[in-house]
């Protein structure tokens, strides 16, 4: 009644061991890989003043033995005037690691902002950093600390439909961003974006967006705080999509994108379609395709002596996809889901990194091309029983395969990937709600 929530999350996972054989000796030994560990997430959630908050979220991971433990503690606020015309949101958090000699003790990270979200126009203004030992990662995910943002946007929206739309809307956005430990600069964002839909239902738009040349400190793998980057170019990037009356019988979606960037011979281009039909009120099937394509692009292959490898490189992936569901009832339905991913990267030539964060041929480096394809097809069945009650019956068939073949057509590749051994998996789950109110009254 007094809008506080609470949630609670544990779950454990037992001891995983590893058969090793020395292949010089020929001794072989057993390792814990992974001990007895318990994940716990505890979540306490204060509404007041009709649409602010404020959360404490605390997630704790404990490993037996010499293993390391993680914790995270959060403070997240998002506070609105009583006309919810102007908020504040943000949040502060620590992670401690403990028993870890390979990362520092504990790290933190803080954002907030200040912006006005009513009205036909809208903005916001604020500020974030992770330091450099910020680490939520056992029970989380942080792709990058060490890095500080000054951010701001700034749009326009319609609030009620028009003449000729349901609804469309302007918005900019730019980011100043900065190493954290050393305060660098490092680079500057900002975009422009658009979209609207018609009276048919009909929904289009797109964006621009422009990067400065910057410097990457996490591309080169040696420590956002060694001091080494790699010097990224100044980047171009526009987008595009279209998706039709979802009404329909027949919807079809699709965008497409272009990057380039300056005194580079990096570019990228890439698209997508997804048409949807649906048969009956109870089937319908969706499929999809993804393309991307990057010539001459550049990143860290290895390292060799003193020197950090780079490549110049060709990448390109395709993603297939059919997702079908039948209702048998409101209460019942199958779905089915297929997805082939193939990824190839060509390497070109090789270079070292210099101090600068520029590259310098290197002649004598040989690498290997990387041909990557990932096949699922997944046949799931769900019953919901009572109320939040559910069972469900799951079965997956997967292939999996990487070689350097990164030269083959796409039917070849395919061709060769069916060689490969199949992975057959098979489950079934029962969940069953308990309502408290009416356990309360049995008692």
């Amino acid at each position: 009644k007094n809008g506080l929530g609470i949630g609670f999350f544990n779950a454990i996972t037992e001891k995983t061991d590893a058969t090793i054989k020395n292949n010089v000796s020929g001794d072989i030994r057993k390792e814990v890989i992974s001990p007895f560990t318990n994940y716990n997430i505890l979540v306490l959630d204060q509404q007041f003043n009709q649409n602010s908050t404020i959360s404490l979220i605390n997630t704790n991971v404990t490993r037996d033995g010499r293993f390391r433990d993680a914790n995270v503690t959060a403070l997240d606020w998002h506070l609105e005037t009583k006309d919810s015309k102007y908020n504040v949101d943000g949040s502060v958090r620590m992670s401690n690691i403990s028993d870890d000699t390979n990362n520092p003790n504990t790290g933190y990270t803080f954002d907030t902002s200040f912006g006005k979200n009513s009205g036909h126009w809208n903005w916001e203004i604020g500020y974030n950093f992770e330091n450099k030992d910020f680490n939520p990662n056992d029970f989380g995910i942080l792709f990058s600390n060490n890095e500080q943002t000054v951010y701001g946007s700034a749009g326009w929206r319609t609030l009620q439909p028009t003449k000729n739309f349901n609804r469309y809307s302007f918005n900019f956005y730019n980011q100043l961003n900065f190493q954290h430990f050393s305060g660098v600069y490092t680079g500057y964002n900002a975009g422009l974006n658009y979209g609207a839909q018609t009276k048919s239902r009909f929904s289009y738009g797109g964006n621009f967006n422009y990067g400065s040349e910057s410097k990457d400190f996490f591309e080169p793998r040696q420590g956002s705080t060694s001091g080494i980057y790699f010097l990224q170019p100044e980047r171009k990037n526009i987008n595009a999509y279209i998706s039709t009356n979802s009404q329909k019988k027949l919807e079809l979606n699709t965008n497409g994108y272009y990057t380039s960037y300056s005194n580079n011979p990096k570019a990228g281009y890439g698209f997508s379609i997804a048409p949807r039909y649906r048969f009956t009120n109870q089937f319908s099937l969706r499929y999809r395709l993804n393309f991307n394509k990057t010539n001459n692009d550049q990143g860290y292959v290895s390292e060799d002596g003193t020197n950090i490898i780079f490549g110049m490189r060709d990448r390109k992936n395709y993603t297939n996809s059919i997702s079908g569901k039948y209702n048998f009832s409101t209460n019942s339905s199958l779905s089915l889901s297929f997805r082939h991913y193939w990824g190839s990267v060509n390497y070109n030539g090789y270079y070292n990194l210099n101090t600068d964060g520029g590259l310098d041929t290197n002649t004598t480096y040989t690498g290997n091309n990387v041909n990557f394809n990932s096949w699922n097809l997944d046949l799931n069945y769900i019953w919901q029983f009572a109320p939040g009650s559910q069972l469900i019956a799951f079965y997956r068939n997967s292939i999996f395969n990487e070689d350097s073949n990164s030269n083959q057509s796409f039917f070849k590749n395919l061709d060769n990937l069916f060689d490969q051994s199949q992975r057959h998996t098979f489950s079934v789950r029962f969940v069953y709600f308990i309502d408290y109110n009416k356990l309360k009254s049995i008692f």
